[in-house]
């Protein structure tokens, strides 16, 4: 159980743990948005097996320095919390080292914001070696400014005649060395994968590359095991795949082109994950082609579209050619129901059914061909 000794929030069993969620909706922020966002906190929170009971969403001119929201408001949820014996809190948003601090003193609960609930998610679905260097260098430097926070060992260490320290330095100090060398490690060991990474991108750069990109859970890699005729794993939840992967696809007799199936996209994705993952990222800026696989069937598929390719700006991945493919499509029942408007350009398909595929195939050959106006 998720308990408020617990020294470490990337390393719990959320599995059977009950929560709340709270929002601030502040400044020019619509209620729409903070509702979208919301929505989305209490998905990535069942992803990690947590249940949650309600929600507390507080309008507010300004965030408070102290404790995010305003104490009378804390307070209700304190007393809900106690009431309905609710095991976490978690906020929508990055919380600094002193709100969290702050509030896990005012509510006696386990406290958790955004970018913590994300670390959790990636830790758990990292495989490759260079996937889990990247969430722990993201870890570590969200943990940074917590310390005080996490650990309670403040005592001095015993000074020893001749040992640099003389009298002794705080356990604290000794943590932020032992992490800052961590991160420094870790740094130039992903260095070194991302100098290998760009190697292998420079032979690629004769083939015909194409990279997937879209919002977590849209398909991504159900397309990739549909068109590349293998079995990676694709599950209905968010962030069911974090490793970039590159498979050999056969279109037609004519062409077959390298596919690249990367991390999924969210809102407000955390800055320190965004650079960890750069190399991962990367592999976009080499595609030819970017298929931006978009979830149709869902009610925020627009605020989805606005997120990808707010990242891919982001990254300087905008000037790339992008084939909008739209999936789910078994979901609609041959109706748009969500107001999205689908151009002539795009293209709507289903990795369940398979409609749309051979299309799809037909679009990205017509993209390859010398005449298409992309390679004028």
């Amino acid at each position: 159980m998720f308990s408020e000794s617990s020294s470490d929030k990337l390393n719990f069993d959320f599995q059977h743990l009950t929560g709340i969620v709270v929002s601030l909706k502040c400044g020019e922020t619509t209620l729409e948005d903070v509702n979208y966002s919301v929505s989305e906190i209490i998905q990535l929170a069942k992803t990690l097996g947590v249940t949650i009971e309600n929600k507390f969403i507080q309008h507010r001119k300004f965030i408070d320095s102290a404790y995010y929201i305003g104490q009378g408001k804390l307070e209700e949820i304190r007393c809900y919390m106690i009431e309905n014996n609710i095991d976490i809190l978690i906020f929508d948003n990055e919380l600094s080292g002193i709100q969290e601090r702050n509030i896990e003193k005012f509510v006696g609960k386990p406290i958790l914001d955004r970018t913590a609930i994300i670390l959790n998610i990636f830790k758990k679905r990292a495989k490759s070696n260079e996937a889990k260097l990247q969430v722990e260098l993201a870890a570590l430097e969200y943990q940074m400014p917590r310390l005080r926070n996490m650990w309670t060992h403040f005592s001095r260490s015993e000074g020893v005649v001749g040992i640099r320290g003389g009298e002794g330095e705080k356990q604290l100090e000794l943590d932020k060395r032992m992490i800052k060398n961590r991160i420094t490690a870790i740094t130039k060991r992903l260095e070194k994968i991302d100098t290998q990474m760009k190697t292998r991108r420079k032979k690629r750069s004769y083939s015909r590359n194409v990279s997937l990109a879209g919002y977590t859970n849209a398909g991504k890699t159900s397309l990739m095991n549909l068109l590349s005729k293998k079995t990676l794993f694709a599950e209905n939840m968010m962030f069911s795949t974090i490793d970039s992967t590159v498979r050999k696809v056969y279109i037609n007799d004519d062409l077959s082109i390298l596919l690249n199936d990367t991390v999924g996209f969210i809102n407000k994705l955390p800055c320190s994950l965004v650079a960890s993952f750069k190399s991962t990222l990367d592999e976009i800026l080499g595609a030819d082609l970017i298929l931006h696989v978009i979830d149709i069937s869902s009610e925020f598929a627009q605020e989805h579209i606005n997120s990808v390719e707010q990242i891919l700006r982001e990254i300087g991945a905008d000037h790339i050619p992008i084939i909008k493919v739209y999936n789910k499509a078994d979901l609609l029942d041959g109706i748009i129901e969500n107001g999205m408007h689908i151009s002539p350009d795009d293209i709507l398909i289903s990795t369940y059914t398979k409609q749309g595929i051979e299309t799809l195939k037909e679009r990205i050959h017509q993209f390859f061909l010398p005449d298409n106006e992309f390679n004028q």
